[in-house]
């Protein structure tokens, strides 16, 4: 299969769900493409604002050599565009760099096993502040439920 990503709205849920299929990242010019195609797919869900993204790690594969670059690009789209993100599934070393990435660059390291799980992670993070008072979509994605 040739590279691809697609990025699916759960009206229901008010999420935004990533997917990928063979984007392997062996380059910084691969992980600039990545970038690219990341943001425009994100622009189109965020409007002005901001969106909670869940992102599926199956078929998105983080190589060594990528792996400093890659977490300082995916640290930049992710505070650019989401309010919060949560990742699951993947390969064993792009959780790897996901996880050591966030604690190098500052960006959340939420991984779950499945999609049900992340998505429960993600309602919980919102109920919590909800509870607190505050808005747990911070007036981002027209779409949101504030």
């Amino acid at each position: 299969m040739a590279w691809s990503m697609s990025f699916d709205y759960d009206a229901p849920n008010d999420v935004v769900t990533a997917h990928f299929v063979d984007c392997v990242l062996s380059t910084e010019e691969d992980v600039l493409r990545w970038r690219r195609e990341v943001e425009g797919h994100l622009a189109r869900y965020a409007g002005s604002g901001k969106v909670d993204l869940l992102i599926n790690l199956e078929g998105l594969v983080v190589r060594f050599t990528a792996g400093r670059v890659f977490g300082r690009e995916r640290r930049e789209v992710l505070e650019r565009f989401t309010h919060r993100s949560y990742r699951f599934g993947g390969d064993e070393m792009t959780r790897m760099f996901v996880l050591t990435s966030g604690a190098i660059n500052g960006a959340a390291v939420n991984h779950y096993a499945t999609r049900e799980d992340a998505l429960a992670a993600l309602k919980a993070e919102r109920e919590a502040l909800r509870q607190r008072g505050a808005s747990p979509f911070g007036g981002g994605f027209a779409g949101s439920k504030a």
